[in-house]
């Protein structure tokens, strides 16, 4: 078991021909998806706050994979947000970044499970918001590759979500997952990787799903030659002459608000 900042991880046993493991990954939870109750966030304890010891596992099951997903190939991490109450008990679970229906259900029967010892403050435990990463990996030489980048993705390893998100994008080690595939590629561009900013940019301007949105295009192109990528000038003089001048100004303002060094810490 090791303990880093307010992280914990907990490495699950291997099984006969896969190995499924949970990282406990403590965290202010960033905004939840998929939410049919928000809890009243200023009751909650901020894990930012220097006063505040995070929970810390008291029983923390490790999960079974289930044998649909493990014949099918499919393997990652599922974030499960929670409310770790002062009883040490999680409550309002969500699944805050989807991997696949199945695992997802796995992983939030598990955390179910959980039981912790509560966020202190002053000597007081306080309900504080988490994200869990439940990992599953599959083990076996065509499995290696896709673990080892899950795993750094985990760790926030921006090459590792580039390269996850052209696995996801091509069907390549993966089942194909369009909606993964865009995660990964957000993530990769919010690091500053220039060829995802490009890509992201193409989303906007191509954007399959409505109208082109230029503003966010332009703002992605402009960041993708601001991080070298070769192709950013190109599209962007493209782009001028699409834009009115309002839509520059916004596009302009944004680019300026964009951290040159994202924090690495970020998730």
């Amino acid at each position: 078991m090791l303990f880093s900042r307010a992280e914990v991880f907990v490495i699950a046993k291997p099984l006969d021909i896969f190995l499924a493991a949970v990282l406990f990954a403590l965290c202010v939870c960033a905004a939840a998806q998929d939410s049919t109750e928000t809890p009243n966030s200023s009751t909650l304890a901020s894990l930012k706050d220097a006063d505040v010891t995070p929970p810390r596992p008291v029983r923390t099951p490790d999960p079974k994979y289930p044998a649909e997903a493990r014949h099918a190939g499919i393997q990652g991490s599922s974030w499960i947000s929670m409310i770790v109450g002062t009883d040490g008990i999680p409550h309002d679970l969500k699944v805050v970044r989807k991997l696949d229906d199945t695992l997802d259900e796995r992983a939030l029967e598990t955390v179910r499970t959980w039981r912790l010892k509560p966020a202190m403050k002053d000597d007081q435990p306080v309900e504080v918001e988490v994200v869990a990463k439940i990992m599953f990996r599959l083990k076996g030489e065509q499995y290696q590759k896709i673990g080892d980048l899950w795993q750094r993705s985990d760790a926030s390893d921006p090459k590792a979500e580039w390269a996850l998100y052209k696995a996801y994008r091509d069907g390549a080690g993966v089942p194909q997952d369009e909606q993964l595939a865009m995660w990964f590629l957000k993530r990769a561009a919010d690091w500053n990787i220039p060829e995802a900013q490009f890509k992201m940019g193409e989303h906007f301007y191509e954007n399959p799903d409505g109208p082109r949105d230029y503003v966010s295009a332009y703002m992605w192109y402009a960041l993708s030659k601001r991080a070298g990528g070769p192709d950013g000038e190109r599209m962007l003089k493209v782009l001028a002459g699409q834009m009115t001048p309002e839509q520059l100004s916004e596009a302009e303002v944004r680019v300026g608000y964009w951290p040159e060094n994202p924090p690495k810490d970020s998730q």
